[in-house]
């Protein structure tokens, strides 16, 4: 049922009624961190979220956004003999071995193959060079402008870096990405490799511990700390952690505190509902409900008593005008900025009213009409007068003088 803008500017005035205490910010063992809005990309909550860092191995994330954006998930890759030539976390690919592209992205992802990462990025972009350059191609395209990769796999180099903020905006990437989301969300998958048959195994613990996780990456080197970029989709709030240099006793932890903090402090305030009557116009005689085209929802805090005000544009409207036809726009306003517009469209049918220039038109159609059909008439008498002559003429019986021979 519609509402009516009574309802609308209550839910736009009204004072939420939350404990004026702000609850404290979180606890972290980490240098760096941040929240955000998985949605809108808004930043909740951060600790020197613009920090350049070291990332480890979730610089596998941007890996593997290439990879699939510029290959083919049933590539058959044959594997490199330098992409077996790495330390640290590896699947023990053989060289020569080949694996789609598809189960190295597990590999990747899941394991944290290092091994796994350059088999991609030899693939991919025929050189560790090339394939940098694309992933730090990707990265400028997706605003992280903090951000440079030297290798696919995030081991320490020189000019290797992110901050929490620019990986926060590459994991929002990754989650609208359909093929990574699934395979952020993994928890397990068979591996049949040439010296190594067993189970990939999700390293971020959160996958399996918290509720409504959607998974993430982690990582690790001595330089870099414990990291970990991971995501959580609850109440209908969908949020980012992302938590660089922390230690082993407090990596999980520290991002769990990040998220309960957004999940503690945030919620979903509705602005407005689809159809909702929002005002009424005037149009030839008639009232015409103006409705909103979608619903609006705005991420808060819960102790906030500031919400965002409105505004309406209408276009220049001409009749007639047919319901469903976007009429203007109504925009939610949080400071100076346009947090969101949407369409307002026309809740009924409206016909243009009748002048007597239209009066005059009919008329004049009518007369023009009665004329065309009088010509036609006429030619039609004439060609069957002139048919009955002609036939009378031939049917006549001719008589003459004949001859016997």
């Amino acid at each position: 049922m519609k509402k009516c803008i009574s309802f609308i500017v209550l839910n736009l005035i009204v004072i939420l009624l939350f404990s004026s205490s702000v609850m404290a910010e979180p606890e972290i063992a980490a240098e760096s961190a941040v929240l955000m809005d998985a949605e809108t990309g808004k930043i909740l909550w951060g600790k020197n979220e613009t920090e350049q860092r070291a990332p480890a191995s979730i610089t596998k994330l941007v890996t593997a956004l290439v990879a699939i954006e510029k290959g083919n998930l049933q590539d058959e890759v044959i594997i490199s003999p330098e992409a077996v030539k790495t330390s640290g976390s590896i699947v023990w690919l053989r060289a020569e071995e080949t694996q789609t592209l598809e189960n190295l992205l597990y590999a990747t992802m899941l394991n944290s193959g290092n091994d796994a990462a350059l088999a991609i990025a030899y693939h991919i972009g025929g050189s560790v060079e090339s394939f940098a350059e694309m992933m730090n191609e990707k990265v400028k395209d997706l605003g992280a402008n903090s951000t440079n990769f030297m290798n696919p796999n995030g081991l320490p180099a020189e000019g290797h870096y992110s901050t929490a903020y620019d990986v926060a905006l590459i994991m929002k990437e990754a989650l609208a990405d359909p093929v990574l989301k699934e395979i952020l969300a993994t928890k397990t998958r068979e591996w049949n490799g040439t010296d190594w048959q067993s189970q990939l195994v999700n390293l971020n613990q959160l996958l399996w511990q918290y509720e409504g996780s959607l998974g993430g990456k982690t990582g690790y080197t001595s330089e870099a700390g414990r990291c970990l970029v991971t995501a959580a989709e609850r109440d209908g709030m969908k949020f980012i952690s992302v938590v660089l240099g922390s230690t082993s006793q407090r990596i999980w932890s520290d991002s769990t505190r990040v998220l309960d903090y957004g999940y503690d402090n945030f919620h979903k305030l509705k602005l407005v509902d689809k159809d909702d009557e929002i005002l009424q116009i005037e149009m030839g005689g008639t009232a015409v409900p103006v409705l909103s085209e979608q619903a609006v929802e705005y991420l808060t805090n819960k102790n906030s008593d500031i919400i965002p005000t409105w505004k309406i544009k209408m276009q220049n409207l001409d009749l007639p005008l047919e319901m469903g036809e976007v009429i203007g726009n109504l925009q939610f306003v949080y400071g100076e900025e346009v947090i969101e517009s949407i369409p307002l469209v026309a809740g009924t049918n409206v016909k243009r009213p009748t002048t007597w220039v239209d009066v005059y038109v009919k008329i004049t159609l009518i007369l023009l009409g009665l004329v065309v059909i009088a010509l036609l008439l006429k030619v039609l008498i004439m060609l069957r007068k002139r048919r009955s002559k002609y036939m009378n003429k031939v049917s006549k019986p001719r008589y003459g003088s004949s001859r016997m021979y």
